[in-house]
C-alpha cells in the first residue's frame, strides 16, 4: 500500500501520480527517448478543498501533457494540476 502524501493540494488542485505506459506490443522505446506528450495517464493521489472536483482518490485519470507543475515528495515525482486540466476519468 503507498504512503499517503504530506502534500494537500487547495482549491480546484488535484496531487496526480503519472502512470507508466503499459506495453502494446510492437517496438518498445527507452524511458528517456523525448515524446510528443499530449496528454498524460495519471493516477488521483488527493483531491482539493474545492466543493465541486469531480474526482476522488484513486481515480485514473487522463489529463492534458502541457499542465501541472512538479513537485517531488520523498524522491518521487508527482504532479499538482488543475481539475480543469483533466481531461476525462480512465474505467
Amino acid at each position: 500500500m503507498a504512503k499517503k502524501p504530506k502534500l494537500k493540494p487547495l482549491g480546484n488542485r488535484v496531487l496526480v501520480r503519472k502512470l507508466e505506459e503499459e506495453e502494446e506490443g510492437g517496438i518498445v522505446l527507452p524511458a528517456d527517448v523525448e515524446r510528443d506528450e499530449k496528454y498524460v495517464k495519471a493516477e488521483v493521489l488527493e483531491v482539493g478543498t474545492a466543493e465541486k472536483i469531480e474526482v476522488k482518490k484513486g481515480d485514473r485519470v487522463l489529463l492534458s501533457g502541457y499542465g501541472g507543475t512538479e513537485v517531488e515528495l520523498d524522491g518521487e515525482k508527482l504532479l499538482i494540476v488543475k481539475s480543469t486540466d483533466i481531461l476525462a476519468k480512465l474505467e
